[in-house]
């Protein structure tokens, strides 16, 4: 009996919630794009940095392994690893302790690098991309990043 009465009213209360009315005064929007789960992938990419014609370097554990749909690993940080489509730039940078926006490079030792008398400039894949850091890493993609000469 007891159970007769709790399935009389969950069907009940489930029939209500399944027919509520839309409101004309109530919005509905889509899920934004970047609220959609990306599709797994698995391909590599590089990058380097160069500050006043040197070359940083990323062998230091903590820019290893900081995140699990982008990351660099010993022994060579110059490649990343891509689990994810639609990672930009600007996704994998963000998981690296240090901060690189198109007008400022602040390193992981709190040098800073921004535009002025010497430009931050980035190449993608041998050509000049001032807006480089929004794109999507693409398979095979090399991203240089480079400060002063």
């Amino acid at each position: 009996m007891v159970l007769c009465i709790i399935w009389v009213a969950w069907h009940s209360y489930s029939n209500q919630t399944q027919n509520v009315p839309v409101s004309k005064t109530s919005t509905l929007t889509e899920t934004p794009a970047s609220t959609i789960t990306s599709e797994p992938t698995d391909f590599t990419a590089s990058f380097e940095i160069y500050t006043n014609g040197t070359r940083r370097i990323f062998t230091a554990a903590m820019y290893h392994n900081q995140a699990v749909h982008v990351f660099i690993q010993n022994p060579d940080p110059s490649i990343v690893y891509v689990k994810e489509s639609g990672i930009t730039w600007t996704d994998f940078f963000s998981t690296l302790p240090f901060s690189l926006t198109k007008d400022c490079l602040v390193t992981g030792t709190k040098e800073t690098y921004c535009n002025g008398e010497k430009k931050l400039r980035f190449f993608l894949n041998d050509f000049e991309a001032p807006d480089a850091l929004d794109l999507a890493i693409q398979p095979g993609d090399s991203l240089r990043v480079t400060y002063g000469e």
